[in-house]
């Protein structure tokens, strides 16, 4: 397996286990705060789209930035969360979790790998010099 596919396939598999973790939570989120039950539904599928469209498309940039810009919204989030609370979600601070902290752990392991993705649209690699010249 050559290096972007590995990469990629971190990413996917920390998208998919958030997904699964973030799914497992909706029922309660939704009986205690519902705003944050749907909340869970939607991270749960945009971190769904994410792994299908890094593991798909392992070197297409516009999917490597998709999960960048969600593994960074959701950590921040998190953050947010116990520090300070969420306005309309969960206005109050909530303790932090293992859980929590073990979901965030594989999120941010995610986040780097979408580093190590190539960056280029469409995962093609972009032409050498000497093939812009002819």
């Amino acid at each position: 397996m050559r290096s972007r596919e590995r990469n990629a396939s971190v990413v996917a598999l920390g998208c998919a286990v958030s997904a699964g973790v973030h799914a497992a939570l909706v029922p309660e989120h939704l009986r205690e705060a519902p705003q944050l039950g749907v909340a869970f539904v939607v991270a749960t599928g945009l971190l769904l789209a994410a792994a299908i469209g890094v593991a798909i498309r392992p070197g297409d940039a516009r999917a490597a930035r998709a999960a960048q810009v969600l593994l960074v919204g959701l950590l921040a989030g998190y953050l947010a969360s116990r520090t300070a609370g969420i306005p309309l979600l969960e206005p109050r601070r909530e303790p932090a979790d293992a859980l929590g902290l073990a979901t965030k752990a594989v999120e941010l392991l995610a986040l780097l790998f979408t580093l190590r993705l190539p960056q280029t649209a469409g995962g093609r690699r972009p032409p050498l010099n000497q093939e812009v010249a002819r």
